[in-house]
């Protein structure tokens, strides 16, 4: 600013995209044009809006003293030369019409610490609108190649994982209750996949196990029911095939007597069995002296272990109280008792003895019988399993005493241990829970 004139020089090196002549503009605002060639002026009206950078200057009382391209013809608010005249800054955005939009910031002209004009610079959105869609298109087109390479990728995973679930499911349906040995394949992939194969497998594997042993158990029961029932109808047909006095039919109705007994027996063993596996039975929890229970037992026994010539008495008997049914506890103690009489020959001897140890009740029974081998004692108590089947057919029996001690054990949170030596005899031990811990 010199001599009170205002010179606008070229900013074309300054601006980016400016193509507009200087000029130079006096105090009352008159125009003088440095330019003689007018046909930058031409090539500027005709070029784009959007390709050009426009730029407006104005005085301090707010009159345009330059302009570029078509910001003359911009409609400019009242806050975009008022508020940089006041020392602030203005930018906005100005819209309108079919025009593409303009960003427009506006600041002061300073003259050392004077403000003596207004600079407006704006440039069209159109570009940026236009990368934007280009960008926003691109990725619409990515998103879709995304989701397709997705729906395939997955559609490839879905079929793997689906392929062996299928095996799974046409394996199960071949599966029936006469064949139980056929498993699944199991995938070498770590996944949920092989651990339901092996999780089939397994139960599988416990529903063939299961079925064998109600085979057998079925087989076992009717055969032991059959024998009893034989003997009963040959008894009968003998004495009405021939006359015969009333001592005689006396005779065969007292053995017809004791088989039905022995049959009841079985019968009522094979319910207990049953309902137990079914958890119909419920036991009595209440305080028992384990110790007073094994004393009853020898006192009832003791008539019988005498008529078979046997020693049955206690040795150490440490009171000892545990929770549970003194019925069932009574019939585990005579059910092992009358086993080690039953395989005890005469002149031998059983001893029960009770003590306590650490917090443990421990009760054993122990004889001088003929022993058990050692590829039998972990199958004695299965149901109608006999060590010794000839011996079996002499002491009787229907081979589920022992299945319903260890189902009475267990339910009293106990275990029962054996050891034995052929030909030198046999202990088993109770071991029970005091009731202090329970």
């Amino acid at each position: 600013m010199d001599n009170g004139k205002l010179y606008v020089d070229d900013m074309s090196q300054e601006i980016p995209e400016l193509d507009a002549p200087a000029a130079v503009i006096d105090s009352s605002n008159s125009y003088i044009d440095n330019s003689n060639d007018s046909s930058g002026q031409t090539n500027h009206t005709q070029s784009s809006r959007h390709d050009l950078v426009l730029v407006r200057v104005l005085d301090k009382r707010g009159h345009e003293i330059y302009a570029s391209g078509e910001a003359s013809d911009m409609a400019m608010p009242d806050d975009s030369v008022s508020q940089p005249l006041a020392g602030k800054p203005w930018r906005e955005t100005m819209s309108g019409g079919p025009e593409p939009s303009i960003r427009v910031y506006s600041t002061m002209l300073v003259d050392g610490n004077t403000i003596i004009g207004v600079v407006q610079v704006g440039q069209s959105l159109e570009t940026l609108n236009q990368s934007l869609d280009r960008i926003v298109l691109v990725l619409f087109v990515l998103m879709l190649l995304s989701l397709a390479m997705c729906s395939l990728g997955s559609y490839w995973l879905s079929g793997r994982a689906f392929r062996s679930i299928q095996r799974l499911a046409r394996t199960a349906r071949e599966i029936n209750a006469n064949d139980l040995k056929q498993r699944v394949l199991v995938p070498a992939a770590k996944d949920e996949v092989r651990d339901l194969s092996i999780i089939f497998n397994q139960m599988i594997a416990r529903l063939e196990r299961a079925f064998i042993q109600q085979r057998r158990l079925v087989a076992d029961a009717s055969h032991e029911l059959r024998t009893p029932v034989a003997v009963i109808r040959n008894m009968t047909e003998v004495a009405l095939s021939q006359p015969a006095n009333a001592a005689e039919y006396t005779r065969v109705l007292a053995e017809i007597n004791e088989e039905s007994e022995h049959l009841g027996h079985l019968i009522n063993d094979l319910l207990v069995l049953a309902r137990a596996d079914e958890g119909q039975i419920h036991l009595d929890c209440e305080p028992v002296r384990l110790d007073l229970l094994a004393l009853d037992v020898v006192d009832s026994l003791e008539p019988l272990a005498q008529e078979r010539q046997i020693a049955l008495h206690t040795q150490t008997l440490m009171p000892a109280t545990i929770l549970g049914d003194a019925a069932r506890l009574i019939q585990v103690i005579m059910s092992l008792v009358d086993n080690a009489l039953n395989y005890t020959n005469a002149g031998g001897m059983i001893t029960l003895a009770v003590e306590v140890r650490e917090s443990y009740t421990y009760l054993h029974v122990t004889d001088t019988g003929i022993g058990i081998e050692a590829k039998d004692i972990d199958h004695i108590f299965e149901r109608f399993y006999r060590a010794d089947p000839a011996r079996s057919k002499v002491v009787g029996g229907s081979g589920l005493g022992l299945s319903i001690v260890d189902w009475v054990v267990r339910a009293h949170k106990g275990v029962i241990k054996v050891k034995s030596e052929p030909g030198k005899g046999s202990t088993f031990t109770l071991i029970l829970p005091c009731a202090n811990v329970q």
